[in-house]
């Protein structure tokens, strides 16, 4: 069945949503298998461009294992970067119980895979990685499908620091990738799945004569993000270079990334199941997906919903990032202004209220000065997720 989502990435500069950028504004055009992957834009006007997204059909078998070579599932290897075990399929973000209580569209985004991850141990010098997507739409206009529906593999050897392997280049689903050639030695993997679709099956395979065994996922408190579009990965070449990814390399901490694209929004429906999360740090990042009326109305009631549940864990607020273009549109950059001083404007109000353990942290900015990071003004290349990450890795390590 065709699952309805609301396609804003394609019409980024679209007068629709972005009434201020009009200056930039294209025509919305009709949906092609390019662009109605996933959704995405950051979006303040939140309630238009209705679309639907085509789920693939479900293949009947496994695949067939090659004689002299063994396959282990995904699911056996353990899934990094859930919050929940009580999930509606193993590759989902959010309980299967969120279905019931999160609007629909957010409940869709959750069963994208970003932030997922799958790590692994192996002596081998040739890999296979098979994959099954649920969208047949495996990239869009402004993002590649190496980014929406690919794997991303890293490794490292002892406690040196990880380092890009191998990526995946989906023409088809479901498809297949093969590493050859790696230099013999036993060495850690990290295997990131898809930022903008959905896994109906993943599995692993090295000749038999090679060792495979599973690193379990970390039951070290994690970082639980929330944010928008650009916390889920867009719009990033490949989900390694996903800034939340990033972060957890460089931290070296688990990540639970709850980034909806389009529809990160401070509701009190997802801080409710943030709430049930014993993370180590919490960071609020919704800004691109909301205008000052609706910063003022629901920071503070979600920032109190988490400080009550755990009193002691670091909540950190992070301003929405400035459009490059805003300084040529001074409507946008206006609405920059003032987003911004609504959000500080509850922090301060959060502080005199006698609620602690807040971070605030301003637009850096986080693009960078140049105006060279982004694909459309709006979501980071990675140029930008690398200095997305470089402006909060500072702030987080303090931390923790």
């Amino acid at each position: 069945m065709p699952i309805p989502r609301r396609d804003i990435l394609t019409a980024a500069f679209g007068a629709t949503l972005l009434g201020p950028s009009k200056a930039f504004a294209i025509p919305h055009q009709e949906k092609a298998p390019s662009e109605t992957g996933s959704q995405g834009a950051e979006s303040q006007e939140t309630e238009s461009l209705e679309t639907e997204t085509q789920e693939t059909e479900p293949q009947e078998t496994e695949p067939k294992v090659e004689a002299g070579w063994k396959r282990v599932a995904a699911q056996d290897l353990g899934i990094e970067g859930r919050g929940w075990s009580d999930v509606e399929g193993v590759f989902e973000r959010l309980p299967a119980r969120a279905k019931d209580t999160v609007r629909e569209p957010v409940w869709h985004l959750s069963k994208e895979t970003s932030g997922l991850l799958v790590s692994f141990e192996s002596d081998a010098t040739e890999m296979r990685f098979d994959a099954e997507v649920t969208s047949e739409y495996l990239e869009m206009y402004h993002m590649p499908a190496t980014g929406v529906s690919g794997l991303d593999l890293y490794a490292r050897e002892g406690d040196g620091p990880w380092r890009w392997a191998a990526a995946s280049i989906p023409q088809e689903s479901p498809y297949v990738i093969s590493v050859v050639g790696l230099r013999p030695g036993r060495r850690q993997y990290r295997l990131y799945l898809p930022l903008y679709n959905g896994v109906r099956r993943l599995g692993v395979s090295v000749p038999e004569a090679a060792t495979l065994e599973a690193i379990a996922p970390r039951k070290a408190k994690p970082i639980v993000y929330y944010g928008t579009s650009i916390a889920q990965g867009a719009c990033a070449s490949r989900p390694g270079m996903a800034f939340v990814n990033i972060l957890g390399r460089r931290l070296d901490v688990p990540m639970i990334n709850l980034g909806f694209s389009g529809n990160g929004r401070l509701e009190l429906e997802v801080a409710e199941l943030i709430a049930e999360l014993d993370a180590r740090v919490f960071v609020l990042d919704c800004l691109p997906n909301l205008g000052p009326d609706q910063v003022a109305e629901r920071t503070v009631p979600v920032v109190e919903l988490l400080r009550s549940k755990w009193p002691d864990t670091p909540i950190v607020m992070v301003e929405d990032r400035t459009n490059p273009n805003a300084p040529f549109l001074p409507v946008r950059e206006q609405f920059h202004k003032d987003n911004h001083s609504a959000f500080r404007k509850c922090y301060e109000d959060l502080l005199e209220a006698g609620v602690g353990g807040l971070t605030y942290v301003p637009d850096a900015p986080f693009l960078g000065e140049d105006g060279e990071a982004t694909v459309d003004g709006s979501h980071p290349t990675d140029l930008g997720m690398v200095r997305y990450a470089d402006a909060l890795e500072p702030v987080l390590r303090r931390l923790l």
